[in-house]
């Protein structure tokens, strides 16, 4: 491997993804992946699937994370931001996954001028959870676009997401809880029907904070709510399930 400094800027950092040994460069200041890009990349079924796109990548964590657990996938992040897409072009490369994994810099509402529909089995987004008007914003601007809806709303990025899957295509995101009538209306919508559904839990006795939702396009059925995911055992220390999500791979 180069020296880190011929890879990332000073301000920059190379940080260590545990998951299948891989390297991620983010900016030292403004938006960082967190837990729930690294929730929302385990929480779909990817058996059979090939084509992926993970709408607004950011640092394209998810499709790394993806990566690891199936070597079969194809994925596509999509990103607005110019020095993001710059950042998730770089980590793709120095984890050698450049003939898996592309990033677009595309706005992604305007996709349907650059992609044809259709084309993908499963599509996620770790969105916005803010919408205008709630919550502080960021001075720094990439970190206001990636937790505020100031350029993407979630019915939008919705409807996107229907365009690029094919019949029967998935879609999965991750929001807060008390987000979740507001998704589950949107997703209804664009004609996907609620087929998982899971809460997310910082401490077991504490309410749930975010919520994992899948959808699927045009294919009527049940909707499976699956066991709390609780991420912390105690303040400092993860749950056995996340634990395990590291230990296996």
């Amino acid at each position: 491997m180069a020296d880190t400094q011929e890879i990332i800027s000073v301000e920059e950092t190379m940080d260590d993804l545990i998951l299948g040994n891989m390297k991620i460069i983010q900016g030292a200041h403004g938006y960082r992946f967190s837990l729930d890009a690294v929730l929302l990349a385990h929480f779909p079924e990817i058996t059979g699937v090939r084509r992926v796109f993970d709408l607004g990548t950011g640092s394209g964590v998810i499709p790394l994370l993806l990566a690891v657990r199936n070597p079969d996938l194809q994925i596509s992040g999509v990103e607005i931001q110019p020095a993001m897409v710059d950042r998730a072009r770089r980590s793709v490369s120095l984890n050698g996954l450049a003939h898996r994994i592309e990033i677009i810099q595309e706005d992604i509402k305007e996709l349907k001028k650059s992609l044809p529909g259709g084309c993908a089995e499963l599509v996620l987004s770790n969105p916005p959870f803010w919408r205008q008007g709630e919550g502080h914003i960021s001075i720094n601007s990439e970190e206001a676009i990636a937790r505020h809806e100031l350029n993407l709303n979630l019915e939008k990025l919705v409807q996107q997401g229907v365009y690029l899957l094919c019949q029967g295509g998935k879609l999965a995101i991750i929001q807060r809880a008390e987000r979740l009538a507001e998704a589950m209306e949107i997703f209804r919508h664009h004609k996907l029907s609620i087929k998982r559904l899971r809460m997310v839990h910082s401490f077991v006795d504490r309410n749930a904070g975010l919520v994992l939702l899948e959808g699927q396009k045009n294919r009527p059925g049940s909707l499976t709510i699956l066991p709390p995911l609780v991420i912390y055992e105690k303040p400092g220390e993860y749950s056995d399930e996340i634990k395990q999500i590291y230990r296996e791979k």
